[in-house]
């Protein structure tokens, strides 16, 4: 697993450095040019849904509501001033993984005080905070006590 997170975080790497050479390149002209994030939605799965709204809670250090929404359990996150809506779920065809997509948690402006929350809080560091380069800061990854990775991006 230890290689695959490696192979990942080459990846990670090289898609900052490409996207900061594409970024100079004529982009395409399409609707989607107008949209303020990419990213609409992110739900996390969850097998004990209290033991991960609590894990969120504490991490995130704000409050999760839940609802129930045809028959999927659902911890949202808060969404005013967000342009993405978040949310921890549980419920038929959601399962905890620590390979898939990855979201990575805006951290604030240093990623190692919530990377120390999550530990504190039962989860695994797979990435220990590294440096991306200067101008697009740093990134962490962890599995949360569901099994999750999930990554953090600070600045600094």
């Amino acid at each position: 697993m230890r290689n695959n997170i490696f192979r990942l975080s080459i990846a990670l790497f090289l898609g900052f450095a490409l996207s900061n050479i594409n970024s100079h390149q004529k982009q395409p002209t399409t609707k989607y040019n107008d949209m303020n994030s990419y990213l609409s939605i992110f739900e996390i799965p969850a097998n004990n849904f209290s033991r991960a709204v609590n894990f969120y809670e504490k991490l995130m250090e704000f409050s999760i509501e839940t609802i129930d929404m045809q028959g999927t359990t659902m911890g949202l996150f808060p969404a005013e001033n967000q342009a993405v809506f978040g949310a921890v779920v549980k419920g038929e065809g959601y399962e905890p993984a620590a390979n898939g997509v990855t979201i990575y948690l805006n951290a604030g402006e240093n990623l190692q005080h919530m990377l120390d929350r999550a530990v504190a809080n039962g989860a695994e560091v797979v990435v220990p905070k590294t440096m991306i380069d200067e101008e697009n800061g740093y990134f962490a990854m962890f599995l949360d006590t569901e099994g999750n990775r999930i990554g953090l991006h600070s600045p600094q």
